[in-house]
């Protein structure tokens, strides 16, 4: 089993009978994948997704998302999720609160890592949100996935090396 947390960010637009409007998001999407040790595997397993629509939306999704090896450290990722839009816009009317499908498609560097159960990701995404109570209201958006790890962990690793003069794992 592996997993990998992504920060995105997204533009796209609201589709359907939804007026049509410019749509910004930010997403935060898991998965813990499970399957073969190595980048030819397909893998499988659950997967999560947050979002907020510029900021006047919380959404939140879970369902599955499935792992497919294209060429070695460059899969596509599909994640099917359902859940539950809370949203508060006076700019569109009609973005009610209600049940959501999120379906998207990724693709980028996302290696095997044989040396720990946390796998680095950088995604292109496309990724669409239709409302379950009403169908003919759909939003497409497309953007980048940037790794929690890398855009967190990293650089506070960083810092902690700086201020005690050498690698924290090194012994004295």
């Amino acid at each position: 089993m592996q997993w990998s947390s992504r920060l995105g960010f997204g533009f796209g637009a609201a589709m359907g009978e939804l007026e049509r409007a410019f749509v910004y998001e930010n997403t935060i999407r898991i998965e813990a994948l499970f399957g073969g040790r190595g980048d030819e595997h397909v893998r499988i397993g659950p997967a999560i997704d947050l979002r907020t629509r510029l900021f006047r939306s919380a959404e939140g999704s879970a369902g599955v998302g499935l792992l497919l090896p294209i060429a070695r450290g460059y899969p596509i990722v599909l994640t099917a999720t359902a859940g539950y839009a809370f949203r508060r816009d006076d700019v569109l009317a009609g973005w009610e609160d209600g049940p959501i499908f999120v379906g998207t498609l990724a693709w980028g560097y996302r290696s095997y890592d044989f040396h720990d159960r946390y796998q680095l990701g950088f995604h292109v995404f496309v990724s669409s949100r239709v409302h379950l109570d009403q169908v003919s209201r759909w939003e497409l958006t497309a953007g980048i996935e940037l790794d929690l790890e890398m855009l967190f962990v990293v650089p506070a690793r960083f810092l902690v090396s700086l201020f005690r003069r050498g690698p924290p794992d090194e012994p004295e």
